[in-house]
């Protein structure tokens, strides 16, 4: 599912993925901010306060600065700046509300990081509606968006492009390296992908070696307009649930798929995407607000959206 960035308030998700949004005539109005340096300030300071309320014991849960891509083809998104050990360079990485894996476009990661480990497991993951090849009456429907790759093991960093400092990190977190991919979230001044839901959405494959073939799992049906059709074919392997990434910072507050407190919240100050040049990255559009801070925010307090209205 891919994320629309145009959103007018702070959407909180709770355990069953409900969103609990409002009306201005309802509750407290919040002026969205036309000036892209006034909103990312906005944006670093709420961050600032929500782990401030964190580190006092106030809350439990974690804040990340969420930069604006717009997009040539496609809605606009909302990404996450994050580094691999010994890759100095951000890696734009698309937040996705329906999936909990955390992927790499690049290949080259794999021998470019540092004090990362293989681990015996293999993703493939389709994102697309089904489509058919043509001339094939018998043919099942296959996806044309999909990504396959390597599992890895190891700690990420989160940072604000402004500052170009750490905001947090994920230590330990299972990640995947793409070894072949067709894939919007690797489009322009995209490269990657990172869920914010559940763990029953970061499912693996088991390899049975590891001189294992990842390649080998998708199966192609058919080639149209250069496109791969088909779908994941992982065979006799065992399917296996790993952590989300964003369960490393998070901890228990998302463990599990029955949690009592909203999972994640999303705020993007649209106002201040409005001009945003297409392929260009906008630093500090936008919040993720995890655990506990989905519902204790600036934007968000005991269950009353503040909805956002455009001023000129």
């Amino acid at each position: 599912m891919k994320l629309l960035s145009a959103l007018t308030t702070l959407i909180a998700f709770e355990c069953q993925s409900h969103s609990i949004c409002a009306s201005a005539d309802d509750h407290h109005e919040r002026n969205l901010l036309i000036n892209q340096a006034d909103a990312a300030q906005r944006v670093n300071d709420a961050v600032k306060l929500a782990m401030a309320s964190v580190d006092s014991g106030d809350v439990n849960g974690t804040a990340l600065p969420l930069n604006y891509v717009a997009i040539s083809e496609g809605p606009q998104q909302l990404t996450v700046a994050l580094r691999l050990p010994g890759v100095d360079r951000d890696l734009n990485i698309l937040v996705d509300t329906g999936s909990s894996s955390l992927a790499f476009c690049d290949g080259s990661l794999a021998e470019e990081a540092i004090n990362i480990t293989k681990k015996d497991y293999a993703q493939c993951a389709s994102y697309s509606e089904p489509v058919s090849c043509p001339d094939v009456a018998s043919a099942p429907s296959f996806s044309n968006v999909f990504f396959m790759g390597q599992v890895f093991q190891g700690s990420i960093a989160a940072y604000d492009i402004n500052s170009d400092v750490e905001v947090a990190s994920m230590d330990d977190a299972y990640f995947t390296i793409m070894s072949k991919q067709q894939f919007y979230a690797c489009d322009g001044p995209l490269d990657g992908i990172i869920g914010v839901a559940y763990a029953a959405l970061n499912n693996v494959q088991e390899l049975p070696s590891s001189d294992f073939n990842v390649s080998s799992m998708w199966n192609q049906s058919c080639v149209v307009d250069g496109e791969s059709r088909g779908s994941c074919d992982v065979g006799d392997t065992t399917t296996v649930d790993l952590p989300p990434p964003i369960d490393q910072e998070l901890g228990e507050s998302i463990k599990t798929g029955n949690n009592e407190n909203a999972a994640f919240g999303l705020y993007c100050d649209y106002a201040a995407t409005i001009g945003s040049k297409v392929d260009t990255v906008v630093p500090s559009l936008g919040i993720y607000f995890g655990g506990d801070l989905a519902m204790n925010n600036t934007f968000y307090n005991s269950g009353s959206p503040q909805v956002c209205i455009v001023t000129q």
